[in-house]
């Protein structure tokens, strides 16, 4: 394909956005709205009994939304969307001009693989910050409420020693109970919907019943330290899988490094790889095994959870 032809492509994909005045926050907006379509009751309860699953690409961009949400990056939603979305026509555009098809799905991948792995890389550190945070937050607090008997009077107490995001979450559970309301069950059962951690949750269970049998209390305790246990299992966790890491780092280096090299070493092995519709599916092979064992080693080593 020549320049002019290259130079036509683009300007009628641009004419075309501007006709249809599409944005990037339009982009945005539009698919949320498709990953928040409105359901009927019919299939709301068939997903509650199980019948009825998401599809993987839906979980993955609800994942996706929850990750910038809960770091307090909701506004960069707009802008992985667009990277993801230009790199598949800049894909597409590249692989016509250079007259190769088949590099437009290698492309396209690593235009969502990487915009992906981002989200899932801020996902995983607010996790980590959240559950370093709960540790000291229950410890504090369920230690306050064996001594008093009551969990508004623990939280004030307590709530001055937490740093945030969980203060927030506790400030605002105080000021609930002290302004709006006096369920303190319902808001409790408010606060666990707050924050995404599965100890936590079974804490705010087993808080919800202290308030029918205040004997139940001592099952607190022994929720609040699983998360030092989990902390202490994690790190251990971390240290035994630094080499099995670095040595997948190296040999992806290494691998991906052997293309520029083969130019140089036999060039005539560089022309069947870049000028062959053979070498083209080998090449887009290898690139498609890159990023999927790319994401199983970063699947593989985060840290472990507790789920009930």
């Amino acid at each position: 394909m020549t320049i002019i032809n290259f130079l036509s492509l683009f300007f009628m994909i641009v004419g075309a956005f501007i006709l249809l005045r599409l944005t990037p926050q339009r982009i945005g907006k539009d698919l949320m709205n498709a990953i928040h379509k409105k359901e009927s009751l019919r299939v709301k309860s068939a997903r509650a009994q199980g019948k009825v699953k998401r599809s993987k690409i839906k979980m993955s961009l609800l994942e996706i939304q929850a990750a910038l949400e809960t770091t307090g990056s909701e506004n960069k939603l707009t802008g992985l969307v667009t990277i993801a979305f230009f790199g598949i026509i800049g894909g597409l555009l590249l692989s016509l001009l250079a007259g190769y098809l088949l590099i437009f799905p290698v492309i396209a991948i690593l235009s969502v693989a990487l915009p992906v792995g981002y989200a899932k890389s801020l996902s995983a550190t607010y996790n980590k910050q959240v559950a370093a945070e709960l540790e000291t937050a229950l410890s504090i607090i369920t230690t306050s409420y064996m001594s008093n008997d009551d969990i508004i009077f623990a939280v004030e107490n307590s709530v001055e020693y937490i740093n945030p995001p969980i203060q927030n979450v506790f400030k605002e559970f105080l000021g609930k109970n002290k302004l709006i309301t006096s369920n303190v069950r319902g808001t409790i059962l408010q606060m666990k919907d707050r924050i995404n951690n599965h100890v936590f949750h079974e804490w705010c269970d087993n808080l919800v019943d202290c308030q029918d049998s205040i004997t139940l209390k001592h099952t607190l305790q022994p929720i609040a330290t699983r998360l030092s246990d989990i902390r202490i299992v994690n790190a251990e966790l971390d240290t035994m899988l630094q080499n099995p890491r670095k040595e997948f780092l190296t040999l992806l280096i290494m691998s991906v490094s052997s293309l520029p090299l083969l130019f140089f070493l036999n060039r005539d092995w560089f022309n069947v790889l870049i000028n062959t519709i053979q070498g083209n599916i080998t090449l887009g092979v290898c690139v498609f095994i890159w990023v999927v064992t790319t994401v199983k080693m970063f699947q593989a080593t985060q840290p472990i959870e507790f789920k009930r």
